[in-house]
């Protein structure tokens, strides 16, 4: 992550904050912030989530939006598995460091993070599931994270928020029709 400049005064208020046990928000060491994560936020996406941690305008706030689209395959990608494309954009008034081009590094660096999350074996996803039909068509599920505001835990709060959406996510029916062409050959074709 991008690192954050700070004056002595602001290490030595923090450094005496751990030695006391209490935090700049008034929480003990120990204590959490309060959660909240609701899914179906955004009407026109297949998926959504949104997760607060801290109160309005005191945490870190994170949406999510799953957008599934049909892609055809194509040789040298995997034969019967679909794919996951995430994204990652902090918003400018975020934070202030946000402002022009300052959210930039932080973009990618988030989007990669989510990126690896999500599609390895370590994910718990099945994207055979996304196959649609072998070698011809498959899923892909593009994940778009707005950062909205940030005051700690923006991984926690990303993957939260990320996997909320993916399991609210639902995917058209899709018809799969056999086709004879001239030749005789069957082909596939599908409706969604």
């Amino acid at each position: 992550m991008t690192s954050l400049i700070l004056s002595p005064s602001e290490q030595d208020f923090i450094t005496r904050g751990v030695e006391k046990g209490f935090r700049a928000d008034g929480r003990g060491s120990l204590d959490r912030r309060e959660v909240t994560l609701r899914t179906n936020m955004i009407s026109q996406a297949n998926g959504s989530a949104r997760c607060r941690i801290g109160h309005l305008g005191l945490g870190t706030d994170v949406l999510v939006g799953i957008k599934a689209e049909v892609n055809t395959w194509t040789p040298g990608e995997p034969e019967s598995l679909g794919s996951i494309v995430c994204n990652v954009e902090c918003s400018p008034s975020a934070a202030q460091e946000f402002e022009g081009r300052g959210a930039e590094d932080l973009n990618v660096e988030l989007t990669q993070t989510l990126d690896r999350m999500f599609n390895g074996p370590q994910s718990g996803i099945d994207m055979a599931k996304l196959c649609i039909i072998p070698k011809q068509a498959y899923w892909v599920l593009h994940v778009d994270a707005l950062v909205l505001d940030v005051k700690g835990g923006i991984v926690d709060a990303l993957v939260w928020a990320t996997r909320a959406a993916l399991l609210s996510t639902k995917l058209p029916r899709v018809v799969v029709e056999s086709i004879a062409d001239e030749d005789g050959n069957l082909q596939s074709e599908f409706d969604v």
